[in-house]
Formats: C-alpha cells, structure tokens, sequence
C-alpha cells in the first residue's frame, strides 16, 4: 500500500479507492511553530505517535462529528509509510516585530523627549524669580506646622495639601533653604509626571510614537521660553490629575482607526478605575475651577455632533450659555489679576499663545473628527479666558497638555498623508526612527549642559539669613515683626523665632508699651510709603524693615548728642578714628552709647578702634556699637584680666546703658546696643 496522502476530508489510497478520514479537531490552544520544534528536539526519537489504519479498498466510514475526539498532532513530517501526518503551520500568528523596531524605535522617541523637557524645565525652575515665588509653598509650610487658616477645599487649601504630603514624603522642606526652592522641586516633579502620563494618555488613544514625542515636546515649548511651568499656581497641580482622568479612562477605550481619539468601549469600566477618575475629576476642578469650562465646552462641542438638527442647535446654544455663566463663576470662585508678569510675559506674549491655542483647536476641530470635541473646548476656552481681557494663568496651564495632544495627533495625520514611498521599507523607518532619536539625544545634551552653566539663583536665602540673625541679635526681646503669610513662613522657615514674626499687616499690641518696643514690618522689595526703613537685606536689597512708629529725634536732642561727642574727641585721654570723628559731631551715635563712652573716658581714658555700623542697615542711621580696644591705657586683647574687669564694669551699669552685646573681636571688645524706637527718650527720662 502506497502512503496515504491528506487531500482535503478524503485521503487517496491504492487503486483510486477512497475513504472519508476523520477530520482532526482543532485544538483548543494551537501550539507555536517555535515551541512545537523545540518540543520535537526535546522528545526521543523512538517514540512514535499513533498511527491511522489503512481501511480495505471500497470500505467507507463516515466523517467524525466536530465534537468527537481529535487525532493528536503529529511530532515530525512522516519520512515512510504508516507515521502521521506533519501539522501545518499556524496562519493566524501574525508575526512579532524586531526588538529594535519594537522597543528601540518606538521607546527611544517618547522617553527622549520627556527627558528633555524635564531637563528644559530644570533649566528654568533653577534661575528666574517670579513675583508669586513661594504661594504653593507658604500655605504648605503654615499647614505642616498648624498655623494655616485656609479653607480645605479651596483652591490654595487643596495645593497646600499637596505642598505637605509632597514636602513630608521628600523632607523637602528639610532638604531646601527656601521654601520657593522647595516649591520649585514640586514644580518639576509636577512637570515630568504631567509629561509621561501625556506620553501614555496619546499612545493609548492611537497616536504613534512619534506622535507622542510631538506632544510632548510641544507640551515643554512654551515653559522653554517662558517660565510657565514655574509660576505657583493651584492650577499646575490639577494637570497631572487630568491627564490620569485621560489615561484611567482611555485604557477601556478600543482604538478607532488610524489618527482617531477612541472607539467603543471594551466593556465596563471597573468600579474602582471609575472612582478613581471621579475622585481625580474632582480634585482637578477644586484646584482649578477652569475645568469646568474645559468639560462644558467639550461636552456641548460632542451634543452638538449628533442628533437632527434641532437637537444639534440646541446643545451648542446651550453650551454657549453654560461657557457664557461658567466663566462669571470660574471669576468669582478663583478670582486672579490679569498680570501676564506672573509668568515673565507681558501682553503682546498673551496675544501670540492665544492665538497658537486657537489655531491648533479649530485646526483639530477641521482635520479630526473624532477629536472635535477636545479642539472645540481649546479654541473656547483660549477665547474666553487666556486671551485679554482675562488672562488667567490656570486656563493657559490647563490649555497646555490638551493642546500638546491635539498638535501630537495633528503630526501623526500629516505623517500618514505623505507619499507611501517615502518610508516604504521597514529599514528606512528604522533609520529615520533612529536618526530622530539619535537628534533628540542631541538636543538632551545641550539641554543637559544648558542646566549645569545656569546661575542658581538662591530665592532669597541670603536675604532670610541676613534678617533672622538681624532680628536676633538686634532688637529686644520683646520686639516683634509683622510680614504677609508667604514672607511669614519664609523667614519661620529660615530660623526666625515664630512668637517674634507674626503674619499680617495690622501691627500687634506689644506686651511692653514705650520707647523699649518696637514692632516693625518686614516686606519684600521696596519700602512702603508710611514708616521709617530701618535695615535691607539681600544683594539688592530684597527684604526691607520698616518701623511705622519710628520717632525722630528732636533739635534739642540732636544739639545735646553734638556737645556731648565734641566733649569726648576734646578729652585727651579718649582716642577715636578720625574717620569716626564726624559721626561724634554731626550727633550720628546712639545716646546710650555715646554716654557711656563719655563715661569711660571722663573717669579712665578710652581708646576706640571704630565705630562700626549695623549690617543692613542704612548709613544715616545711628550708630549703635563701638570696638573698644584700651581703657586707662590698658589694651584689653593684651591683658584678659584686665578685660574681664572692665566686663564687670559694663554689667554694673544701670539701665539703659547696660550694653545688651558684650563680645570679643580682634583687637578688643565690641559693645552694642539694640534697636529701639525712642533712644533719645531713655537718656533723658525722669529716673526714680
């Protein structure tokens, strides 16, 4: 008998005779070709499968029903007559893409360029100042010690939240010198997990990857020549949450084709996927009520795609209406002042960004139908609230990433409409993939170095250092200093004593009232109007102390300070600098200081090196410390006991020209005296 050979449901045997073979049942988990050979190796080449029986000539036997048990599968070719057939291979395994292909290419593009907008925006969170530096973090601050009064709910109650847990996770504050500094690693952490759940959100509703890279590198364009992503606003923490709203909700969304946003869904969503969103949906709004004109808008925008006519009529006047009143309530619910300044624009910047938000929305809204309603809700909202007269910083920070995914799509459309043999063969995309990246590799790089040459500015580290030790070792006691919430918490930050620094602009009712009391009031940048500056700290002056209550010296009291320093530089006895010496004459030297020297040298001979002036504070400003280097002729850093003996002499003094600092300098003793708001008037007070 010749071997029997498969022809469809008949196999043919000896004299053209044929018989019905049973038809083998598919198995239910078809093996791989790759694993079936690997098997094949594996198994003993003197086993054998079961064998078909050759039937008598003319026989014929009824075909198997499809549920009856099937032959087994063959484990290699039959080489002689009696062994089973060879299984064919599998059709319906598509083949697997290259790993180059697959993970290089299409990973290298996306992760690149969320590099590079986290290296970009390290760049600008490091070196420019804004005006609103330190909003996030100041309420953060106030909220980890328990001295917040913020609503919860609002906007900047929510944010500072979020400033707490993230500074409490990282020790931030801890870790940082300012809070602004501490704000600002919010910030960029903020960025970088806004840019990779971008990445995800655009790969899940079907843009390629190098659509995704398009989007994400559009997402840090701005932020690349503006400080954007630096300003502290609530609204930069309600991003990330609406981008996991997208990326929550697109993984039960199946791809609808090519360039298109979502098909059906998958089934239902998980009741804990859904929470999740909802409660996302919800802080996002909380954050940043912008959202609500995002969501009507794009609701209205996809009501307005179907139905009749009428029905289509109706849901855009609605929408109007409710953009119309939601913007009146967005205005009252999160009020903000039109000042592009936050964000280093001025008005002509506000112009341009409205009108590249408007452009990609109406270009979204034409060229893709599917994502009308994301490009419909831009346009809307860069309209109503981005462009003057509005300008609110959170619709620009909120209008960000949609813009970014629209233009990520609206690439990936003009890439697919390019001729089909630009990138017929796989290996020229694999080479144009691979030149992008080895581009974006580039661009990395420079941003990397552009990171390590930028100034780090120090957001008034300087400045809060200089203060808090002036406010130590210059005032009395019960002195205290009044300064807004941010600059509050700052300085508390710094090290200032928190019962001695107190937030607000009404000036508090010290517990000791006269001359010995002042209460002053720490701003940032210039002076106020009402008041004297008493002291300015930072390189340029950035925090300025002002006493409102400041009491000028009378004539008189400037008369008498004049006779008493000529008497002191007359005593031959007394030596001074002769660059002091103005200062003794021209009545420029604290009362109390000026007595007691006058005392020191009427009864033993003073010997004075100089006369130095407080740091920071204002040169027209009394002197109030002197380095005495000799008494009685005695050079006090020659003889300690000498030194220790007119120590003694100091403490005995009555008040008020016990010196409130005795300390040893290089070549002597430096005496000094805090600030008060009326010297003259304890000199001359009546004593009991």
């Amino acid at each position: 008998m010749s071997e029997p050979t498969e022809t469809g449901h008949t196999v043919a045997g000896e004299g053209g005779g044929h018989r019905a073979a049973p038809a083998p049942a598919a198995a239910p988990h078809a093996v791989p070709p790759r694993r079936a050979r690997r098997r094949q190796a594996a198994e003993p080449t003197s086993s054998t499968a079961p064998v078909v029986p050759a039937e008598p000539l003319g026989s014929v036997e009824p075909a198997e029903p499809a549920g009856s048990a099937a032959l087994p599968p063959a484990a290699a070719p039959a080489s002689s007559p009696g062994q089973p057939v060879a299984q064919r291979r599998a059709r319906h395994r598509a083949a697997r893409p290259s790993w180059p292909e697959r993970v290089r290419v299409g990973l290298l593009w996306p992760v690149l360029a969320v590099l590079v907008v986290g290296l970009v925006g390290a760049r600008m969170l490091r070196g420019i100042p804004l005006p609103g530096d330190g909003d996030l973090a100041a309420p953060a601050f106030a909220l980890s010690r328990g001295t917040t009064d913020l609503a919860p709910l609002s906007p900047e109650g929510l944010a500072a939240v979020h400033g707490a847990v993230h500074a409490t996770v990282t020790r931030a504050f801890e870790r940082h010198a300012t809070l602004v500094a501490a704000e600002r690693e919010l910030l960029l952490v903020v960025l970088v997990l806004s840019a990779v759940l971008l990445w995800r959100t655009a790969r899940r509703l079907g843009v390629p990857d190098a659509g995704c890279a398009l989007a994400v590198l559009a997402f840090g364009a701005l932020p690349g020549l503006v400080p954007l992503h630096a300003v502290a606003s609530p609204a930069a923490l309600a991003v990330p949450w609406l981008l996991l709203v997208a990326w929550l909700l697109t993984s039960w969304l199946r791809p609808a084709g090519d360039h298109e946003p979502a098909g059906s869904l998958r089934g239902r969503v998980p009741v804990a996927v859904g929470l999740l969103a909802a409660a996302a949906v919800v802080l996002a709004v909380l954050l940043a009520p912008d959202v609500l004109l995002f969501l009507v808008a794009g609701l209205a925008a996809a009501a307005a795609g179907r139905g009749d006519p009428a029905r289509r009529a109706a849901a855009a006047a609605g929408g109007v209406l409710l953009l119309t009143g939601g913007r009146a309530l967005v205005e009252r619910w999160a009020p903000e002042a039109a000042d592009p300044a936050r964000w280093g624009a001025d008005r002509t910047g506000v112009l341009v960004t409205s009108g590249v938000l408007l452009l990609v929305g109406v270009l979204a809204a034409v060229l893709l139908p599917r994502w009308r309603p994301l490009g419909v809700a831009l346009a809307a909202v860069a309209l109503l609230s981005v462009a003057p007269p509005s300008q609110r910083v959170s619709a620009l920070l909120l209008s960000l990433p949609l813009a970014a995914l629209l233009v990520g799509a609206l690439g990936a459309l003009a890439a697919a409409r390019l001729p089909r043999s630009v990138l017929a063969r796989p290996r020229t995309r694999l080479v144009a993939g691979l030149a992008g990246a080895v581009a974006l590799v580039v661009v990395a790089a420079v941003a990397a170095s552009a990171v390590s040459r930028t100034p780090r500015s120090d957001f008034g580290a300087t400045a809060d250092a200089q203060l808090v030790d002036w406010l130590g070792g210059q005032l009395p006691d019960e002195a205290v200093v009044t300064a807004d919430p941010a600059l509050t918490a700052q300085l508390v930050h710094a090290g200032a004593d928190p019962d001695r620094v107190l937030p607000g602009t009404e000036l508090p009712v010290p517990a000791s009232t006269g001359p010995t009391a002042p209460v002053l009031q720490v701003t940032s940048g210039a002076a106020p109007a009402a008041g004297t500056p008493v002291a300015r700290f930072g390189p340029s002056g950035e925090l300025t102390v002002t006493d409102p209550q400041a009491v000028a010296p009378t004539p008189e009291q400037l008369d008498t300070r004049r006779q008493l320093g000529t008497a002191l530089l007359a005593n031959p006895t007394n030596r001074f600098p002769a660059a002091d010496a103005a200062l003794l004459t021209e009545g420029r030297v604290d009362p109390r200081l000026l007595t007691l020297l006058a005392g020191i040298g009427a009864q033993y001979g003073v010997g004075v090196e100089s006369l130095p002036a407080v740091p920071g504070e204002p040169a027209d400003a009394p002197v109030r410390q002197a380095v005495v280097t000799t008494v009685g002729g005695t050079s006090l850093a020659a003889d300690p006991a000498a030194a220790e003996r007119f120590r003694g002499w100091l403490g005995a003094q009555k008040e008020p020209y016990v010196p409130d600092r005795i300390s040893e300098v290089p070549g002597g003793l430096l005496i000094g005296y805090d600030l008060v708001r009326d010297p003259d008037a304890l000199v001359t007070a009546p004593r009991r």
